[in-house]
């Protein structure tokens, strides 16, 4: 109850902060009052607060919380990394005659005329590709009011997967916030973040980048990997080394093919059936072990002597039974 009360007040903080209409720019170096020095030239007001952002102005901010989407800083020399779905985005931008949802960012702090990134990277992503603006609502937001936004919108979203649920919960814990925070931005209970926290902890990061994201994948299988990792059906590295060998495109398939490689060892039986005398019955063979020593001597020398018609004797049994 006071999860989805914190959820639904703080989607009406967000809602009423995207309905404020825009300050008037001052006679400043500021376009817009609430923005920071230095963007004059970059942003152009819209109906309802909705600002054009030129995109090598956006910086990274906060929790990760998808893989394989990186905003790449702006006086980096590397090329930015194209992920299909943000192609597949862009393409869809550009049918649709523009963006039509906006992104959320906030006035960076640290580089004068620049903004960080709230949520929206795909889109930033997407334009960036298209050679256009981005659509955004630029807030003044602190830390903490900036990741309960980030996972309002993260909740409302229907394809951000298991694992990468998982991996943003991990990087909120790491970067200062505590379970209270995490629990509230993820509108989670307690034990959903011990069970993300579980798949984390055992799953290695670069195990889960070989895999993806994995859509269509949910605890189950997620869960099943961590298990057989903190169990040691398989390790890490022989799991990698087996994904290298498939050659499947789609995330939700190798962690399939991964998890149907695995067969877990059942644990041998032990069966006592006269003083002295063990049998272990596994998957692989029925081994029997018979101490040759003090009053067990006389015994284990008898039926040494007795083993291969006893046995011979069983297995008629077997065939006359087998034929009823």
């Amino acid at each position: 109850m006071a999860l989805k009360q914190n959820k639904t007040s703080m989607a009406a903080a967000i809602a009423a902060a995207a309905g404020n209409p825009p300050i008037p720019p001052t006679k400043t170096e500021r376009a817009n009052a609430a923005l920071p020095r230095g963007t004059i030239a970059s942003v152009r007001v819209g109906a309802g607060g909705i600002q054009d952002i030129d995109t090598s102005l956006i910086l990274p901010w906060g929790p990760k919380d998808r893989l394989g989407i990186e905003l790449t800083p702006v006086n980096s020399e590397a090329e930015p990394t194209v992920d299909s779905a943000v192609l597949e985005l862009a393409e869809s931008i550009k049918d649709a005659g523009g963006q039509q949802v906006p992104v959320l960012l906030r006035p960076s702090e640290d580089v004068d005329g620049h903004f960080e990134v709230i949520y929206g990277r795909r889109r930033i992503l997407a334009c960036q590709h298209l050679n256009q603006p981005v659509r955004a609502l630029v807030r003044t937001l602190d830390d903490k009011e900036a990741l309960q936004a980030k996972g309002l919108e993260n909740s409302s979203r229907v394809d951000l997967s298991y694992y990468e649920r998982a991996r943003f919960a991990r990087e909120i814990l790491n970067q200062g916030y505590d379970r209270s925070e995490a629990i509230t931005a993820l509108a989670i209970s307690k034990n959903t973040l011990s069970q993300l926290e579980r798949v984390t902890n055992d799953i290695p990061d670069d195990l889960g980048d070989m895999i993806g994201p994995a859509p269509k994948s949910g605890r189950p299988k997620w869960t099943a990997l961590a298990d057989a990792l903190r169990k040691g059906v398989i390790t890490a590295e022989k799991a990698k080394k087996l994904l290298q060998t498939l050659n499947v495109a789609n995330s939700d398939d190798r962690l399939t093919r991964l998890l149907s490689s695995l067969t877990l060892k059942k644990k041998a039986q032990e069966v006592r059936p006269a003083p002295d005398v063990v049998i272990k019955t596994s998957n692989s063979a029925v081994n029997m072990t018979i101490k040759r020593a003090g009053d067990n001597e006389a015994y284990t020398s008898w039926l040494s002597d007795n083993l291969g018609q006893i046995i011979q004797d069983s297995y008629e049994r077997f065939k006359e039974s087998a034929e009823e």
